[in-house]
Parts: structure tokens; sequence; C-alpha cells
């Protein structure tokens, strides 16, 4: 898979800008929980915005696994900012960019609700990572309410929003 410099530079810049982006909003979800009146899992809220920048390279390079290697050197440049996961957020982020290169391959790139329903599996895959590779000791409730939460977040910030930042980037440069 060889992709062209614009498409590398693309791949590269929105990488490093979801990276600075996702650092500090994983602290912020972290944080959350720290408050006794909101229930443990509820900064899943903002998985969503984890997204954003992958889902936003995917429709403007659109090939094939563009989103798996955005995901993956976003993983890279977080785990060098000191993400509050440390080095599994590498896995993490490329498990995001995979389940949305998958999800491009069933549903096309043209489609807003098949991009909503992709950003929310790519969310939601955060949660089932941390479940099941990282082995988070919480009840069944607590996993219900985040992957309810993730998929919800990364439908409206990274597919709803991501469409939207795409549509009005078209408008104005010629791709």
């Amino acid at each position: 898979m060889r992709f062209e410099t614009r498409e590398l530079a693309i791949i590269v810049v929105f990488s490093a800008l979801g990276a600075v982006l996702s650092v500090p909003v994983g602290y912020l979800g972290n944080y959350l929980k720290t408050f006794p009146a909101i229930p443990l899992g509820t900064g899943q809220i903002l998985a969503g915005v984890h997204v954003f920048p992958t889902a936003l390279t995917m429709l403007l390079v659109r090939r094939r696994g563009a989103a798996a290697a955005t995901g993956t050197v976003k993983g890279l440049v977080e785990a060098v900012l000191f993400s509050f996961h440390g080095f599994s957020v590498i896995i993490m982020s490329g498990v995001q960019g995979l389940v949305l290169d998958a999800a491009a391959i069933f549903f096309g790139y043209d489609t807003r609700t098949g991009l909503c329903v992709a950003c929310g599996l790519s969310a939601a895959s955060n949660v089932a990572y941390l479940q099941f590779f990282l082995g988070l000791g919480f009840p069944v409730e607590v996993f219900a309410l985040m992957y309810i939460l993730a998929f919800a977040s990364g439908a409206v910030f990274g597919g709803y929003m991501g469409d939207t930042v795409y549509q009005m980037v078209q408008k104005r440069i010629d791709f």
C-alpha cells in the first residue's frame, strides 16, 4: 500500500493534531470519575473526540488503510505526549482506525449514517480494549454504560461532526 505525498502529509498532520487534542481530553475524561454524583464510566462521553481526526483523515484521503495508519501514528504521538493510557494507547488508536477502515469497506465513504455508525463502533472499540485486553474489573452495568456513551459520542463527535467538517472543507478546497 503506497500513499502519495499529499496523502501522507494529511495523515501525519491530522495524527499529530488528533494526538495533541486527545491527551487533554483523555485526562478530562479520567477526571470526570472523581466527581461523586457522576457514575463511573461517564468519561466515555468524550470518546468521539478521539475518533474525529481519524474519521476526517479517512474522508479526505479515501484510501484503504488511511484510518489505520492515522490511528497508529496518532497513538504513537499520544504515547510520546504522556497519555494516561501509556503505551497501550498505540494499540487502542490503531484498533479504532482499523474499525473505521473496515466500516468504510462495508458502508462506503459517502453515507453520513454509515460514517456515524462506523465512528460509534470505533469509539466503542476503545471500551472493548479496556474490558478484554486490559482486564478492567468493572461490573457489567458500568461497561454497558461505557459502551452506550462511547457509541453515542463517536456517532456525534466523530461521525456527524467529521462529515460536517469534511463537507465544509470540500466546498472551499478542491480535493
